[in-house]
């Protein structure tokens, strides 16, 4: 992990001042460019095409770089913190103890091993006394407040018609495949892959002395199939307002009487009146299928949501049928080492303790002032594109205006940390999940007696990441991102602004996609639009969706247009602010060349710097099917060739592969 980080900072070194700007605080290098890629055939290539060549992808990686590659490193850091605290005695209840103790019952495989499936056995003991559709539902009430959902999914967060309150939402699951479209596509790498997973449920059912194994694993997989059918697909779960379906939990437990909402919301000791059923047809379904596939079956299928949940956390054998599956999805060819398997589970279990002590030892507090400047910056650069619009009125402008500006700014870490109460023990790493998982639960559903916590983060500080959440209105850039290639306190404005302004300008763009702008300044699902400039606007996400479907991966597998248009159309935006709040800067306004290039070209090659990963085929095949993100090669070509002054940074000509005539050049924000 060391020396990923270290070859990755050898990319973008630091170099001294050269002649043309003496007085720039730092140089940050744009190594490697390829002379023999045109910027306007291949910008991404251009940039990252030496880069792509010559890295390599390490045995237990998916892929290496940027963005979500770059919690790879992150992760050594954190790995630091857990080795130092679990070295040493902390008070009982401290962060410090309960994430070193924690840790190290985690990395003690032998006492691990020694356990083998008996952690599982009072579980399954309970399954075997299922004999009806009430017990079924009683086992899955009484497992969903101990982290296995099975057939239920449910989670807190605020009203989608009056965000002021919180609510219980109901969502599809039950899959053990990717996606409800792996059960029914035919290809040659989805065969692999569902092979792959029966293989998975055959092994678990044998390590766990379960008897006809295969006879078993066709079971589970034909009832996931039968959940699948009833799914929407990820394209449908898009539209907001189709996903949101109040009901009185008196009407749906009478309607659905199998699944028995009444009681299984008794059971978990919850007193609501009504719920929002996400995937309405799912539960329909469901609660249809309770009563037509035997019980016998069903206890089948409950022992394996078992296994799946807690394989990873079991004997070794479990755990490498566990990784053997996954590998197929990633394509990486090794497991990664224990302490990182370690430091994942504790960011998931623990991750605001572990946030708060990565936060001290690592985050530079200057970094916080300086993104909030860029951040506010940004907003003004969007204000003045609004009211530039050429196809939005008067009236809808102001409304976007107030929302823009009611957007909540969350930068680094929490104000408030994030408690945990769970009594963790060395040597009880299977129980010390289980106690995780309970606290996580009880923190969830007690906010259904409060109103939404607006000092509360959905991401842990160390990751690296941001994200725009519509019904809090806010934007949120964790530590973790904080840093090279997306910011460098040091580096001048045309690389910051190409690097974090470029995210911070996507997740603005964010809060007027085609999902953020369904909801209005606070949080609600409410028209702010005239019907007018919501049919323009609904056009031009159109010409999105058809511009990404059209760019391919993998020589034939197309972009999801329809999936990603979210995405893409913040990067559109994010790009354009971006580059307009770097307009107002000082180095944007000149034309001062730093090593040979332009401000203008900084920007940009920051741009395509930071979306800089190389990832493995399998990993990409699937990333295609099921990520709401462009691939990264898209995330840069596919904005850049409907932005102007890139053309003319770059002298962009006609008959280059990338270019697009100024009317197909796609502008929503």
């Amino acid at each position: 992990m060391k020396k990923a980080l270290y070859l990755f900072t050898l990319l973008l070194v630091i170099s001294s001042c050269h002649t043309e700007d003496k007085a720039s605080k730092n140089k940050i290098d744009f190594y490697g460019i390829s002379e023999t890629i045109k910027p306007g055939d291949n910008f991404f290539e251009h940039v990252n095409k030496t880069w792509l060549d010559t890295v390599v992808i390490a045995d237990d990686q998916a892929g290496v770089g940027s963005y979500s590659f770059l919690n790879i490193p992150q992760k050594k850091l954190l790995e630091n913190i857990l080795t130092e605290v679990s070295a040493s005695t902390h008070k009982d209840g401290s962060i410090e103890q309960m994430l070193g103790d924690f840790y190290a019952s985690g990395m003690d495989t032998a006492h691990i091993n020694t356990r083998g499936f008996e952690p599982l056995e009072a579980i399954f003991t309970k399954i075997e006394s299922i004999d009806d559709i009430a017990s079924i539902m009683k086992f899955v009430t009484a497992e969903l407040s101990l982290g296995n959902e099975s057939i239920i999914s449910m989670y807190v967060s605020p009203d989608n018609e009056n965000s002021s309150v919180n609510m219980l939402h109901f969502g599809q699951t039950g899959l053990g495949l990717p996606d409800r479209d792996y059960y029914f596509k035919s290809d040659a790498a989805t065969l692999e892959i569902q092979d792959a997973y029966r293989t998975y449920l055959v092994t678990l059912f044998t390590l766990s002395a379960q008897k006809e194994a295969e006879e078993k694993a066709l079971t589970v997989y034909d009832i996931e199939t039968k959940l699948a059918a009833a799914h929407k697909t990820r394209v449908e779960r898009r539209n907001v307002k189709a996903n949101y379906n109040k009901i009185e939990v008196a009407k749906v437990s009478k309607n659905q009487s199998n699944i028995g909402w009444t009681n299984l919301l008794m059971q978990l000791d919850l007193s609501v009146d009504s719920i929002d059923i996400k995937q309405i047809r799912y539960y329909e379904e469901l609660n249809s299928l309770l009563g037509s596939i035997p019980v016998s079956d069903w206890k089948v299928y409950l022992k394996a949501k078992t296994l799946i949940t807690y394989a990873d956390v079991l004997s070794t054998p479990f755990e490498v049928a566990d990784f053997e599956y996954t590998k197929v999805l990633s394509g990486q060819t090794t497991q990664i080492t224990r302490a990182q398997i370690m430091v994942q589970k504790v960011d998931r279990k623990l991750g605001f303790a572990l946030g708060e002590l990565y936060v001290e030892k690592y985050f530079n507090e200057d970094a916080k002032k300086r993104v909030l400047d860029l951040v506010n910056n940004l907003q003004k650069a969007f204000e003045n594109r609004i009211d530039q619009l050429d196809w939005m009125s008067a009236v809808t402008k102001i409304q976007a205006k107030e929302k823009l500006y009611a957007i909540t700014k969350k930068i680094g870490y929490p104000e408030v940390w994030r408690p945990y109460h769970a009594e963790i023990q060395k040597g009880t790493y299977f129980e010390n999940i289980v106690a995780l998982n309970k606290n996580a639960y009880e923190y969830n559903t007690a906010k259904l007696e409060l109103p939404p916590n607006r000092d509360e983060w959905g991401t842990t500080p160390a990751t690296v990441t941001a994200y725009y959440n519509p019904p809090l209105n806010e934007i949120v850039f964790p530590a973790g991102i904080l840093q090279f290639p997306y910011f460098d306190i040091t580096a001048d404005d045309a690389v910051n602004y190409g690097g974090i302004g470029m995210v911070i300008g996507h997740e603005l763009t964010h809060a007027f996609d085609d999902q953020g702008a369904q909801f209005d300044k606070d949080g609600n699902v409410k028209n702010w639009w005239t019907d007018e400039d919501y049919t323009k606007f609904e056009a031009k996400t159109q010409q999105m969706i058809d511009r990404y479907s059209s760019f391919t991966v993998l020589d034939t597998l197309h972009i999801k247009g329809a999936l990603t248009v979210g995405e893409n159309t913040a990067d559109n935006g994010g790009i354009s602010i971006a580059y307009d709040a770097f307009k107002l800067t000082e180095q944007g306004k000149g034309n001062v060349k730093i090593q040979g290039f332009t401000p203008d070209q900084r920007f940009f090659l920051s741009i395509a710097r930071i979306w800089r990963v190389k990832t493995r085929e399998a990993y990409l095949r699937n990333y295609i099917n099921t990520n709401s993100h462009s691939p990264a090669i898209w995330r840069v070509n596919g904005p850049l060739m409907n932005f102007a002054p890139f053309y003319d940074a770059f002298d962009v000509q006609p008959g280059e592969k990338n270019y697009k005539s100024v009317s197909e050049r796609i502008k929503i924000w």
